[in-house]
């Protein structure tokens, strides 16, 4: 009835004739829910319809008003029984703050060779540096080893430039160099041992062995920061070189006056006295004429110079443990 009510109000305010009579119009007052008489002899809207419609739109106002009261009153309760339940695993999830990538970050990837396969193997430092291929030595002294340098043929040319030897040389199976910035990397985080196996031209093998190792940033040079308790039978011929900053032919960083890696061809961590041992000077071929002038591969305690060099050379390193008498 009451949609009825409203047609007729909406019919009677659509028709063209808007005129009123002159004489009073009787305000006939029905029940809201009737519906009103239209004067149809006049075509003219009785002020009762209007009325009428006046006072639905404003019964419809407060039933709306009503029903936003109560919406409210709803989900002020909603909202009090959710607070006094615990959140379902789902929102748990979703409402805790999430951790970061990085304390998150599972690396299955191993970080150096100790109880690996022996041979080549993909490590991962730390979760921001990109893995890489390394030359793992699980026989020699117990294993667990790195090899960082190794020379044996002369396949490499060790007289390089800086940025050669911070990015590394060579292949893992033949003659190469790690790099200066891995080599920093991997020396930074704990303690690490070094091991040099060398060979003279006669075959004779002896070892250095130092129970820690660590080398400096590019900032720094790549300082030989570190180097621990020497044993072996090869004789120290590294302490010298402790405290020295890495020298190439074209970055003098050494104490000479002039450039110790141009004066003895090879890459070194040179001090003022340039060397008592060089592993990056010139590999002497089998059949070859002596290198004169200390520009071989030398160990002052083992293969001294001037002239001639080592035939052999392999420089590794692990994380420092207790060794097991062999």
């Amino acid at each position: 009835m009451a949609l009825e009510a409203l047609v007729t109000a909406l019919a009677c305010l659509s028709t063209t004739t808007t005129t009123i009579n002159e004489k009073p119009v009787p305000i006939i007052m029905r029940n809201s829910l009737e519906p009103f008489d239209i004067d149809n002899s006049t075509g003219n809207c009785p002020v009762a319809v209007l009325r009428g419609l006046i006072i639905r739109i404003q019964h419809m106002t407060d039933q709306l008003q009503s029903l936003r009261s109560d919406l409210k009153e709803l989900q002020e309760l909603i909202n009090e029984y959710g607070d006094q339940m615990p959140p379902s695993p789902i929102e748990s999830r979703i409402l805790s703050p999430q951790p970061s990538v990085s304390s998150t970050y599972v690396n299955d990837t191993p970080r150096n060779c100790l109880d690996q396969k022996h041979g080549h193997l993909r490590i991962r430092i730390t979760p921001d540096v990109e893995p890489f291929y390394v030359n793992c030595d699980q026989k020699v002294r117990n294993g667990g080893w790195l090899v960082i340098a190794y020379r044996f043929d002369g396949s490499e040319d060790f007289n390089r430039d800086w940025h050669t030897y911070k990015s590394g040389f060579g292949a893992l199976n033949s003659e190469f160099f790690i790099g200066l910035d891995k080599l920093h990397l991997l020396t930074i985080y704990g303690d690490h041992e070094l091991l040099i196996i060398m060979r003279s031209k006669t075959g004779e093998e002896r070892f250095a062995l130092y129970d820690q190792f660590s080398i400096g940033s590019e900032a720094e040079k790549y300082m030989l920061y570190v180097l621990g308790a020497y044993k072996g039978d090869a004789g120290d011929s590294l302490r010298y070189h402790v405290g020295k900053k890495f020298t190439t032919f074209d970055q003098d960083n050494d104490d000479n006056g002039q450039n110790c890696a141009r004066t003895h061809a090879g890459a070194w961590w040179y001090g003022r006295e340039c060397f008592e041992s060089n592993l990056f000077g010139t590999f002497q071929f089998k059949y070859g004429q002596e290198i004169g002038y200390f520009k071989g591969i030398l160990w002052k305690t083992f293969v001294p110079g001037p002239t001639g060099s080592l035939r052999y050379v392999r420089m590794l390193i692990r994380p420092y443990r207790q060794e097991t008498p062999t």
